[in-house]
């Protein structure tokens, strides 16, 4: 099997993320319920962890979440957003649901912009005329892999507003790095391009944000109390926690920034070497190629079609179809048809793209 859809979850896990899992496992207990020797055993191994988030992006608090869309939820539902909040058609679902949420609660009003000839900055600077409670913004795009000017747009928004800055890092962890002087929360997964398990993912929030609780239950503090208690981070982690995905988290981290360089020129050049080929398909319509991420549709092909093609005659797996990202489908023109999404990861080799060239181009041959 040839796995190139890295982007819904990296194929590899280092060795040190696969010996911590199995250690752990021997290691049950439940964090902050306890002051025997296990249960503060593994308290200390998350309160590490969360200096390893700090120590790769920025100080504040950290929150574990199970995944990405946890934390995105989180920093939408759990801020007191009462105006305007702007995002763009970049968003994924776990963006634009929540806000959708509150638009109809009349808690706030939505305003997505879209790039003009000139990028996002213009429509951003003039939606920001209105009074702004958050913007929140993707720094890649999930469906394409494209980058937004992130620096760019958390300076603008600082420069002429109050608002809020949320930068959703599910698919730019580990592929690029940030300036974090004008954000304010960053949500990430922990199972892409950070090399964790699933089931883990974090939000990290600088230490002026204010923020309430979107889940209640034990959290092993003001135990006699049934009114919820707002302390960090303790409040926002109700129940048991992920011990064994929070440390593996801690190593897929420090794995991933360590091999930075490495893993992503390999993935720029993987990259490279399947646009190539496939800009010399006539019926290959190729929407986007950025951070080891490709996207494209065979003539009038449904994508699910290209993509159990792939996987039932070639024991290929990519991602077909819509990608939980609708605005960017619309933006792209694909909305109907969906499109084929190659990501590219740490496991994947130059023969895993040119037996997925050869299968394309026979794809492409028959329709």
């Amino acid at each position: 099997m040839i796995y190139l859809d890295n982007s819904a979850t990296s194929r590899y896990k280092p060795i040190c993320v696969k010996l911590a899992c199995l250690k752990e496992l021997y290691n049950s207990a439940n964090a902050g319920r306890s002051s025997h020797k296990a249960s503060m055993r593994a308290a200390m191994k998350i309160e590490e962890t969360r200096q390893t988030v700090r120590k790769h992006f920025f100080d504040g608090n950290v929150i574990f979440t199970k995944n990405c869309t946890e934390a995105l939820n989180l920093a939408i539902l759990g801020s007191n957003l009462n105006r305007q909040v702007i995002t763009t058609v970049y968003e994924h679902n776990s963006v634009l649901r929540p806000l959708k949420y509150l638009e109809k609660l009349g808690k706030i009003t939505l305003k997505i912009i879209a790039p003009d000839k000139n990028g996002l900055l213009t429509p951003l600077e003039n939606a920001l005329n209105a009074a702004t409670s958050m913007v929140a913004v993707s720094a890649m795009s999930n469906v394409n892999g494209y980058a937004l000017p992130i620096a760019e747009i958390a300076k603008a928004v600082k420069a002429r507003s109050n608002a809020l800055v949320l930068v959703d890092m599910a698919q730019a962890a580990g592929h690029i790095r940030l300036q974090y002087d004008h954000i304010d929360m960053i949500a990430s997964s922990g199972h892409k391009s950070l090399h964790g398990l699933q089931g883990s993912g974090f939000l990290l929030a600088k230490n002026s944000v204010k923020l309430k609780p979107i889940m209640m239950g034990g959290t092993g503090i003001s135990g006699l109390s049934l009114d919820p208690p707002v302390i960090l981070p303790d409040s926002f982690e109700a129940g048991t926690a992920n011990n064994i995905g929070i440390v593996c988290l801690a190593k897929g981290i420090e794995w991933t920034m360590k091999n930075f360089h490495r893993l992503n020129s390999k993935c720029r050049r993987l990259q490279d070497m399947l646009v190539e080929e496939l800009e010399k398909i006539s019926k290959i319509k190729i929407y986007g190629a950025n951070n080891g991420v490709v996207l494209f549709n065979i003539g009038n092909m449904p994508s699910s079609d290209v993509g159990d093609i792939l996987s039932k005659n070639y024991g290929i797996c990519v991602r077909s179809g819509l990608h939980c990202a609708p605005l960017m489908h619309m933006y792209l023109g694909t909305n109907n048809t969906g499109a084929v999404r190659v990501s590219i990861g740490a496991n994947n080799k130059s023969g895993d793209i040119v037996s997925l060239i050869e299968a394309i181009l026979e794809i492409a041959q028959k329709s």
